[in-house]
């Protein structure tokens, strides 16, 4: 017996008494799923191939492209949105980076992150080719999804709070997790791929506002990637990452966040949370309080003052004063409530250096003050504007209500207008509308070669009508 053998031997005689072992359990035995799981799993992956084509011309992007094709690779994977093939790991590092470059991704309060720009592209770009079928790869998706709400929640509050950035840190154990479901891999090779997950994991709350941000996260995915290919070759890793002394949590957390995983009964995907504005979401309750307060009346020439309060994490994520880059603009919740009150429009195309630099927008955003809130439980955000006439209006707003099941169909309706907002200017709208049809039809498909061919752009493969 060789020494790899008896260690996947090992891991799997002894996962009844890890954390490790308790989390891959579950996530190695999703498959078929609840409706609603699928529905969620569907708008997580159609909102995540919409930011990264609007992410896909970012110089984040462009830069890590332009390096990854000047390194050369065997082809087998494709780049989203140009149809350039490089290798899987350099695919799911290039649009990895792309699906986060824009910061309009999904949400996950569990993992206190964004849990499918790291794990989406891992996960395509290791089936690409392999014949595996759209429903086993909406279950790896769920897998990946899962295991990083498990693990967010194993890590919470301190992992964060430290400064990790946990859509990378957390994220790659997501994405070596749907790699490993989709590869089918063994108990044993599952906890060797976290434990090189683990050992590879990273990402600091400190580059927020910077291309590294995002750049992280596209390693994450390109690490996930790489953690499940090598554990599958028989690369060894400590079985319990996650429980170990020195392990992952131990080193990245102050260990109170709850190991009682096992007991998990739902599944957090049908919690996820989607972005409306490209801003970090921890603006937006703060920016649909002010969208509202514009839409009662409340003008920049009636407004003397603003105070936003907002919890106390807020304040170590977005509250950049003077941002100098839209990309820090995105983390600002001054210059972002700002905008709302002033234009009320966040989108993409509304994060430009001349709206930095707009006299109007500047003065407002001078008179906008931020502050915590002192009951720390709560997560809404209040605007509280003070009129020239001496009158106050007040408006308190929380965006983390989860979605109901009735509300879906609303809710993907929405998803794929911002998902043309953001890819007609990339491809077209003929195209793009081909990509929402392979989403939505992907528990069918026998593979995801048609939907990849999408995502390459390549006009020529178009099913015609």
């Amino acid at each position: 017996m060789s020494g790899s053998e008896k260690g996947r031997r090992d891991a799997a005689g002894t996962a009844e008494q890890t954390i490790t072992s308790r989390v891959i359990e579950r996530a190695r035995g999703i498959d078929r799923l609840p409706d609603v799981v699928t529905t969620s799993a569907l708008h997580c992956l159609l909102d995540t191939l919409g930011v990264a084509m609007g992410g896909i011309h970012e110089p984040v992007t462009t830069h890590v492209r332009d390096d990854v094709l000047d390194e050369g690779a065997t082809p087998r994977a494709t780049l989203w949105g140009t149809g350039e093939r490089v290798s899987r790991r350099q695919a799911a590092l290039v649009n990895g980076t792309a699906a986060h470059a824009i910061d309009f991704d999904d949400v996950s309060a569990l993992m206190d992150g964004h849990p499918s720009a790291p794990l989406l592209p891992a996960l395509l770009a290791a089936v690409e080719g392999s014949g595996i079928s759209g429903r086993e790869i909406v279950a790896a998706f769920v897998a990946g999804f899962e295991t990083e709400a498990m693990i967010g929640r194993l890590m919470k509050p301190s992992h964060y709070a430290r400064g990790f950035h946990a859509t990378a840190t957390v994220g790659t154990f997501g994405a070596a997790a749907a790699v490993a479901h989709a590869l089918g891999l063994d108990m044993g090779a599952w906890t060797h791929a976290f434990g090189i997950a683990g050992s590879r994991a990273a990402g600091l709350k400190s580059m927020f506002g910077t291309m590294t941000k995002p750049l992280q996260v596209g390693v994450a995915a390109e690490n996930g990637l790489g953690a499940a290919t090598l554990a599958s070759r028989g690369v060894t890793a400590v079985t319990d990452v996650l429980g170990a002394a020195q392990g992952f949590r131990d080193t990245q957390s102050d260990g109170s966040g709850t190991p009682a995983l096992w007991n998990w009964t739902g599944f957090a995907i049908a919690d996820v949370l989607f972005k409306y504005h490209a801003a970090c979401y921890l603006t937006h309750s703060a920016i649909e309080g002010a969208l509202s307060l514009r839409n009662n009346g409340i003008t920049p020439d009636r407004i003397d003052s603003v105070e936003v309060v907002v919890p106390p994490g807020h304040l170590r994520v977005c509250n950049i004063a003077e941002p100098g880059t839209p990309l820090e603009g995105k983390f600002s919740l001054r210059f972002t409530t700002a905008m709302a009150l002033a234009h009320g429009d966040l989108s993409e195309r509304a994060f430009t250096p001349a709206a930095l630099a707009d006299p109007h927008v500047v003065a407002l955003r001078d008179r906008i003050r931020v502050a915590a809130r002192t009951d720390s439980d709560s997560r809404s955000s209040i605007v509280k504007v003070s009129c020239t006439d001496g009158s106050e209006r007040t408006v308190e707003v929380d965006v983390n209500r989860p979605t109901a099941p009735n509300e879906l169909p609303r809710r993907w309706e929405a998803l794929v207008t911002k998902f043309h907002s953001l890819v007609d200017p990339v491809l077209g709208t003929e195209a793009a509308e081909w990509i929402v049809s392979e989403v939505a039809s992907l528990p069918t498909a026998e593979n995801a070669d048609s939907l990849l061919r999408a995502l390459g752009g390549k006009r020529d493969d178009r099913p015609r009508r």
